[in-house]
C-alpha cells in the first residue's frame, strides 16, 4: 500500500479539528460548484452549436450548386453528372423563391421564403419528414396542391391543416416581372424547432414551385448530400470540375461560417470565464492544506524524527490536495451531467417566439461530449494539483524539533 496516500486519506477522512473539517468541506463544495458550472456551460454551447448544425443540414444539404444569373438551364444533365461524382450520395433539385402569402384572416400578406422540394426526400431525412408530414406528400387526399408551414407562421396567418392559402411570387415574362398567384391547401403544420423555418418558410412540391415560377423541369439550386466517408472539399472540387465550372459550388460551412466561428469563440471565452471559478476554488484547497499542516505539526515532526524523508511528507500533502481535486471534479462532472440530461429531457430551456427569433432555435439541448468532459477533468485536477505544491513543500521543510517543541 502507498504509505503517503493512506496517510493523506486518513487526514482527509478524519480531521480532528472542526474548523479544518469545515474548511475542507467548503473547498470540496467550491470545486464541485465550479466544475458543475463549467460542465453545464460547455454543454450549453456544444448543444446549441450541434443542434443548429443538425437542423441546418436536416432541411438542406452539405453542398450547394447554383447558377449565379438565374435557373440551372440543363438541370437533368447537371443532376446526372453530379450523381456520378465520387462521394455524392444524392443530388436533389430545389426551387428557392421569395414570395407573399395571405389567408382569409390575414389578407395583408406576409413575406416568406418558398422552397420547392421533391417530397420523396422525406424518406431519407427525419427532419424533412417532420416538415412534409407523415403522408410523405404535399398533396391533399383529394389530390389538390398542398403546402406546409411552421407553427409560428401558421399562428400568424391564423391557419391550420385544411385551411386555404394564397401564394404570390414574382415571375419574369417577356422581360417583365409580373406577379403569379396560386391557391394551396395547408397539409401540415410542423414544429421543427428551428425558428427561421417555423416562422418564415413555406415548403411545397417541386413541380408546383416550377409551375409558379415559370421554370418547368429546371431548378435554381441543387442540394448535394454526401456519403458518410466523403471529404467535403474533394467533393466540391470534383463537382465544380465535372460541371465545367459553369456554376457556383459552396457548402454549409461557407454559408454559415461566421455564425459557427462566433459560437466557437464564445465557447472558448465561456470556458475561460467559468474556469476562473475552478481556479478561485483552489485557494480553498490551499487554505485547507495550510490549516491541516498546522494541525498535524506533531505528526509531521514525529514522522521526520523517525527518519521519514522530505519527499514522503511532500507526497502526503500532494495526495491530500489531489484527493480533494479528484473528489470535487468527479462529483462536479457527475452532477453537471445529470443536470444537463434533465434539462434536455424536459426541454427546460425553451424560448418564446421573440427570443427564438434571435437565437434561431426554440429550445436548446445540453450535450455533454466526452471531449469536453475530459478537458474539464484535466483542467480541474491539474489546477488542484498545482495548488497543493507550495503548501506540501512548506510541510516538508518543517523542522521536527520545532514541531515537537510546541506540542
Amino acid at each position: 500500500m502507498n504509505l503517503a496516500r493512506s496517510i493523506a486519506w486518513r487526514y482527509l477522512k478524519r480531521p480532528t479539528d472542526k474548523l479544518v473539517s469545515a474548511v475542507g468541506i467548503v473547498s470540496v463544495l467550491g470545486l464541485i460548484i465550479g466544475v458543475m458550472a463549467l460542465v453545464i456551460s460547455m454543454a450549453l454551447m456544444t448543444g446549441y452549436r450541434d443542434d443548429l448544425q443538425k437542423k441546418l443540414l436536416g432541411a438542406n444539404a452539405e453542398v450547394f450548386l447554383y447558377a449565379v444569373d438565374g435557373n440551372i438551364a440543363d438541370t437533368p444533365e447537371t443532376l446526372r453528372t453530379i450523381r456520378q461524382t465520387s462521394g455524392v450520395a444524392a443530388a436533389s433539385p430545389v426551387i428557392f423563391q421569395h414570395g407573399l402569402v395571405s389567408s382569409e384572416s390575414f389578407v395583408t400578406g406576409a413575406q416568406v421564403m418558398l422552397k420547392g422540394i421533391e417530397p420523396a426526400r422525406a424518406t431519407r431525412s427525419p427532419f424533412l419528414l417532420k416538415i412534409v408530414g407523415t403522408g410523405k406528400s404535399f398533396q391533399t387526399r383529394e389530390g389538390l396542391p398542398g403546402i406546409t408551414l411552421g407553427k409560428h407562421l401558421a399562428l400568424r396567418l391564423g391557419v391550420d391543416v385544411g385551411s386555404p392559402l394564397m401564394v404570390t411570387v414574382p415571375t419574369e415574362q417577356s422581360g417583365n416581372v409580373l406577379p403569379q398567384t396560386a391557391s394551396f391547401t395547408v397539409t401540415n403544420v410542423f414544429d421543427s424547432g428551428f425558428y427561421e423555418f417555423d416562422a418564415g418558410w413555406l415548403f411545397l412540391d417541386l413541380g408546383e414551385a416550377q409551375r409558379m415560377t415559370g421554370s418547368p423541369a429546371s431548378a435554381n439550386l441543387v442540394e448535394i448530400e454526401l456519403k458518410p466517408e466523403a471529404n467535403i472539399d474533394h467533393v466540391i472540387a470534383a463537382v465544380a470540375s465535372r460541371t465545367g465550372h459553369r456554376y457556383a459550388v459552396t457548402d454549409w460551412r461557407q454559408m454559415n461560417g461566421q455564425l459557427f466561428t462566433l459560437l466557437k469563440l464564445q465557447q472558448l471565452v465561456l470556458f475561460i470565464v467559468i474556469g476562473l471559478i475552478v481556479f478561485v476554488s483552489t485557494f480553498n484547497i490551499v487554505s485547507t492544506l495550510i490549516m491541516t499542516i498546522h494541525e498535524k505539526r506533531k505528526e509531521i515532526g514525529m514522522l521526520a524524527s523517525m527518519g521519514a524523508e522530505r519527499r514522503l511528507i511532500t507526497r502526503i500533502f500532494v495526495w491530500y490536495g489531489a484527493m480533494v481535486g479528484l473528489i470535487g471534479t468527479g462529483a462536479g462532472i457527475a452532477l453537471g451531467t445529470i443536470i444537463c440530461a434533465v434539462i434536455t429531457k424536459y426541454r427546460l430551456i425553451s424560448f418564446p417566439p421573440e427570443i427564438a427569433e434571435v437565437y434561431f432555435v426554440s429550445s436548446i439541448p445540453f450535450i455533454t461530449s466526452p471531449r469536453d468532459l475530459s478537458i474539464i477533468a484535466v483542467f480541474s485536477v491539474g489546477v488542484s494539483f498545482l495548488a497543493t505544491l507550495l503548501p506540501a513543500l512548506r510541510a516538508s521543510r518543517l523542522n521536527p524539533i520545532d514541531a515537537l517543541r510546541h506540542e
